[in-house]
């Protein structure tokens, strides 16, 4: 008899090989799959042990139809009787395109008419359609005008084993994990002592189940419990029965005592449950070892040399941005540097780009699928021979931008350029009228090019908004480098003074939390004030240049009084309030990071810091708490919170009217307080503050280069009645 096994692009190769393994003969590869010859016992045996194929197809007819009559006409030359019962079920799947039937849903009615109506004109009855585990599958071929009918007697996909009930956001299927171990190299691992095996990513724990199966002689077919012959009249049931006693006796032998060690490790906690259970289904808790722990921050290997195997984020499908991969890929390859050395490493990746992060050479590719998805399969060895001069994203950005300028700009580059020259002569006058030496030179003001492009002083600062999800990663990475390559044109400062990042949606302590460690400071000027801004190590600078006006109305109001400035970050308005002759200025925040750097701005510009507080808590608690008055209080809480520091949650639109209520109580009588934010969407809550008089300053407070955003913040000035 002859089959036809289905299996993913790109590893044909693999089951060609491994059909050949199992005893098939006259073999032919082709696209997706492999022919093979053989009698029942071996389309069985293939069904049980294959842990690369889809389906196992047995062609029932091959036929030419022009339409659905003829369809019809073909199907009735098969006897159906000697494949199903009268009282049977039976499933179509239909696959390929026809020439003039648009529908694949008509041809499996036609082929379904056509089988009910014969079996129903020779006993009377007819069998029925059943979607899930009927008794038979039958799978229609079509191309062009020809078809095939074959019986699918694996009934569904067999990376179904029957062990993986829980999957994660991207789950790798089992046959393609399988495949990936291949290339990777475990089953040459295997032959060695002390095989070892480890997926530092391991989501729910497919690819550590799979180097299991085959670590231990199992048959991945041997959970299921449905095949598509086992309803089939034909089905030989004392054969199979034997490959099953056979498949059993083989892997409790193997089972007997542990031969691999197999373990991994997730970030996330869901994940590491769901791989547990999904190890317990399979029978392998005594086998597989699964912690929760980051890739990231690995420990010391556990043996000299072994194999590391992972399905990594590709971002598309799990949320995270190129950036935010290439920083993963950074610090996992550092970590496998100082703990890995002369391991081997496999990565399934569908964003190969952002591996090349990791610092090492590939020393072998495989291209694969993941579905529709076009994947890589990069080797590595975790060796000094294979190490490579680090290149980071903004390096690379740098880089790619001077090649443009070289060639010349790009026509949307030179389109860029002549939009920041519209800009600067704009601001040009203001600029000089009001010595402003930091300002917002360009804010996304031609929709392709999505960039906030500030100016302090000698350097500039890039941040790329978060592109929308329907955005190609390709196309955003070239405009961001013609975003660089135009703005160094245009403003002839330095590339050592020009800093790129990419601006991401910040939760809980990630607005605290450094993207660098290079600790490098700048010193810039505002107004009388001079600061210290970063452009390296956070995802802000540290000043805040849209509430440079409230700055201002929040220090000429404490000259000689006492102000309290709550989320204070690292305390310019403080600076400001100081300068400006304030009696006392108290700063809370909860960050020690900013209070630190608020010092030494209170430093540089010659400020006792013994006269004013700085306070490390969290501003909601201290509230609470605080008894003294305060002749200003000056409040720029976050739109979103739920740090570990803070109890619960903070939502600026849900929490604000709470807020300004409690620190009124600490506000001397004719004193005032200033609330701002930065939620677009924010709506003070007049009714619920209507003790207070309210006055919006949003208008007054917005400068002149932040005109084209002018819901960038929400400004209040708030007294008592």
């Amino acid at each position: 008899m002859q089959f036809f096994a289905s299996t993913a692009k790109g590893i044909e190769g693999l089951l060609f090989e491994e059909l050949k393994s199992l005893g098939a003969t006259e073999l032919r590869e082709t696209r997706a799959g492999v022919y093979f010859d053989g009698e029942i016992e071996l389309a069985y045996k293939v069904c049980l042990w294959s842990r690369l194929a889809n389906n196992i197809y047995l062609p029932l007819l091959k036929f030419k139809a022009v339409d659905g009559d003829a369809l019809y006409r073909e199907t009735l030359q098969i006897d159906w009787l000697e494949h199903l019962a009268s009282s049977g079920s039976f499933r179509i799947d239909v696959d390929g395109k026809h020439n003039t039937i648009n529908h694949p849903h008509y041809i499996a009615q036609k082929i379904k008419d056509a089988i009910v109506d014969q079996i129903r004109d020779k006993l009377g009855k007819r069998p029925n359609i059943e979607a899930e585990r009927p008794d038979i599958v039958l799978h229609a071929y079509v191309k062009g005008d020809e078809f095939t009918l074959n019986l699918d007697l694996s009934g569904e996909s067999m990376h179904r084993r029957g062990y993986r009930l829980e999957s994660g956001k991207a789950p790798l299927k089992e046959t393609l994990a399988a495949a990936v171990l291949i290339r990777a190299g475990w089953p040459e691992q295997l032959k060695k002592p002390d095989p070892v095996l480890f997926d530092p990513m391991c989501g729910t724990g497919t690819l550590l189940i799979e180097a299991a199966l085959m670590a231990y002689d199992t048959a991945p077919g041997l959970s299921r419990g449905y095949f598509g012959f086992l309803g089939w009249r034909q089905h030989r049931k004392s054969i199979w029965q034997n490959l099953i006693d056979e498949a059993k006796a083989r892997s409790e032998a193997a089972l007997k005592e542990p031969k691999a060690l197999i373990y991994g490790s997730d970030i996330h906690p869901q994940a590491v449950i769901k791989a547990e259970s999904n190890i317990r289904r399979a029978g392998l808790m005594n086998f597989i070892r699964v912690e929760q722990a980051d890739a990231t921050m690995l420990e010391e290997a556990v043996a000299e040399s072994g194999l590391i195997v992972c399905n990594p984020p590709y971002g598309e499908r799990l949320e995270m941005e190129q950036a935010e991969l290439e920083q993963l890929f950074r610090k996992f390859g550092q970590s496998l540097k100082q703990h890995y050395a002369n391991w081997s490493l496999a990565i399934f990746t569908g964003n190969p780009e952002s591996v090349k992060s990791i610092g090492l050479r590939p020393v072998k590719k495989y291209h694969l699928f993941n579905g529709l998805l076009a994947c890589e399969l990069l080797k590595f060895e975790i060796s000094e021979a294979q190490f490579k001069q680090e290149e980071s994203w903004q390096n690379r950005i740098v880089r790619q931008a001077k090649l443009m300028q070289e060639q010349g700009l790009s026509e949307h580059a030179t389109m860029l350029f002549n939009r920041l020259s519209k800009n600067e002569k704009h601001l040009r006058s203001w600029r000089k009228r009001e010595a402003i030496h930091c300002y917002r030179l360009y804010d996304a003001d031609i929709p392709e090019y999505s960039a906030a492009i500030d100016i302090y002083e000698q350097y500039v600062h890039i941040q790329e908004y978060l592109a929308g999800k329907d955005i190609d990663p390709k196309v955003a990475h070239q405009h961001l480098v013609e975003i660089a390559a135009a703005t160094q044109a245009f403003t002839q400062i330095g590339w050592e003074h020009i800093f790129i990042k990419q601006r991401q949606r910040q939760k809980g302590l990630e607005q605290y939390e450094k993207l660098n460690e290079r600790g490098e400071f700048y010193k810039v000027q505002e107004g009388d004030a001079k600061l210290w801004v970063n452009f390296t190590d956070y995802l802000d600078t540290g000043l805040f240049l849209d509430h440079r006006l409230m700055r201002q109305k929040v220090a000429e109001a404490s000259k000689g009084k006492t102000l309290l400035n709550l989320f204070a970050y690292t305390c310019t308005a403080s600076v400001h309030a100081a300068l400006a002759g304030a009696k006392k200025v108290v700063s809370v925040d909860m960050s020690r990071t900013y209070l630190d750097w608020a010092k030494r701005n209170f430093s540089l510009n010659h400020i006792d810091l013994a006269k004013h507080d700085f306070i490390q808590e969290d501003c909601l608690q201290w509230l609470d708490q605080a008894r003294d008055k305060f002749d200003v209080i000056f409040i720029d809480p976050p739109s979103f919170s739920n740090s570990k520091r803070m109890e619960g949650t903070f939502d600026v639109q849900r929490d604000h009217v709470n807020l300004i209520q409690t620190a009124m109580r600490l506000l001397k009588p004719q004193g005032k307080l200033y609330f701002s934010n930065n939620l677009r969407s924010f709506k003070i809550d007049s009714e619920a503050l209507s003790q207070y008089k309210i006055h919006n300053i949003s208008k007054a407070c917005l400068p002149e280069d932040f005109v084209r955003r002018p819901n960038i913040h929400h400004c209040f000035e708030i007294m008592e009645l």
